[in-house]
């Protein structure tokens, strides 16, 4: 009994000392790097066993495959960005939808950029569009907040998506068809709340081309099709996509490596390496069997919604809350991987959503020069919205 105890008391250490690392601006992956080394400290991990489970992450296909991916998924984003693709997309936007849409797309366009605080890349474009429709200060942000991450529940190549998936074992399509119905949902909350009391204006005359904004978007529609019809791996499609989009925009090799080192980034690189190694001191310890036998009887409901949404409220990064709550609740699932990955999704989405450490809420309210009450007393009846949802389908499921 003491051995057990002693065990599960690294658990809530390891929490612990890895939102302190990140409330130090430490990067998540060395936070959960030690918080991996504190659990298996408790559970008694000796020296060799510590040097197994690295071996085991480093040398593992998934920790490459998965690494590749976000590493490339960065790069894409980053040359999008520094090409003035996204441009094309956002000027078609611009001429096809009226001003309340564009409110809606700008922000959902940029969401597809993988890059922390990108909501502040959208702000100053639906600034003058809101200014002309009498927005205020709270408005815009909820609109530019809501619709930038809507997204993120069902596009295959975020990382958000994408760590989960690979975490239970499941495709990302397996994931994605199980949030189709949080994803409209999101919309219909978006437009009651945020886009319906907006007085319509008259469409623009210039029509605009769907042809040009699926051009600016075909990179990332090449790696989808890619992968859904040809089967093949993203790590291998998001590099070919990355190459269609230079030969796309015309860019000198030079300025291609150039592009290509500054959109690299060693910090996520690093977090997906720690995500894997905490996932492999989990698999070697005992702490997954000590935790069923101490919750015996408790209501999993609670663990499956508070757990993955109070890491994501405390730290802010949807992703640590997902690579640290994801292989700790996994083992304890009644229902498929695939069912049970997306209740715990949900649950770090709306966390990230809330959080005041949420880098693009931060950024969002400063550009806009409104308080964080302005923005939650728009935001936060939304994202109740979506945890009234997953407490419903959990509770029906369990």
């Amino acid at each position: 009994m003491f051995t057990l105890s002693l065990s599960l008391l690294g658990l809530p250490i390891a929490f612990i000392i890895i939102l302190l690392m990140v409330r130090k601006r430490i990067p998540y992956g060395f936070a959960i790097i030690a918080g991996a080394v504190i659990i298996g400290l408790f559970c008694g991990f000796t020296g060799s066993d510590f040097l197994s489970a690295l071996y085991h992450t480093l040398y593992n296909w998934e920790t490459i495959n998965l690494t590749t991916i976000i590493v490339g998924i960065g790069i894409l984003g980053y040359a999008f960005k520094e090409t003035g693709q996204i441009d094309i997309t956002i000027n078609e936007l611009r001429k096809i939808f009226g001003e309340r849409t564009l409110l809606a797309a700008l922000p959902a366009a940029f969401g597809m950029l993988p890059i922390p605080g990108g909501a502040l890349m959208s702000a100053p474009i639906i600034d003058p569009e809101a200014k002309k429709l009498g927005l205020d200060a709270g408005h815009k942000s909820y609109l530019n907040l809501w619709f930038r991450h809507t997204l993120l529940l069902v596009f295959p190549i975020s990382s958000m998506i994408i760590v989960p998936a690979s975490l239970a074992g499941v495709s990302v399509y397996a994931l994605i068809i199980r949030l189709v119905p949080l994803f409209f949902i999101s919309i219909a909350v978006g437009y009651v709340v945020g886009l319906r009391p907006i007085r319509p204006t008259p469409s623009p005359d210039d029509s605009g081309s769907l042809v040009k904004a699926v051009y600016g978007l075909s990179p990332i529609i090449l790696v989808i099709i890619l992968n859904l019809v040809f089967h093949v791996p993203f790590s291998i499609g998001i590099i070919i996509g990355i190459a269609l989009l230079f030969i796309e925009t015309k860019t000198s090799l030079s300025e291609t490596g150039n592009i290509i080192w500054k959109g690299f980034s060693p910090t996520m690189a690093v977090a997906m390496i720690g995500i894997m190694f905490f996932r492999q001191i989990l698999d070697g310890s005992t702490l997954a069997e000590d935790l069923m036998v101490l919750l015996e009887g408790s209501p999993l409901l609670l663990l499956m919604i508070g757990l993955p949404m109070a890491v994501s409220l405390f730290t802010g990064l949807a992703v640590l809350s997902i690579g640290t709550t994801f292989p700790l609740l996994l083992p304890l699932s009644p229902v498929s991987p695939a069912v049970f990955a997306s209740i715990l999704y949900v649950s770090a989405y709306t966390g990230y959503l809330a959080s005041p450490l949420h880098l693009c809420l931060i950024l969002t309210k400063e550009y806009f020069k409104c308080s964080l009450y302005e923005v939650y007393k728009w935001f936060l009846p939304s994202i109740g919205v979506l945890i009234c949802y997953n407490i419903i389908i959990t509770f029906l499921l369990l």
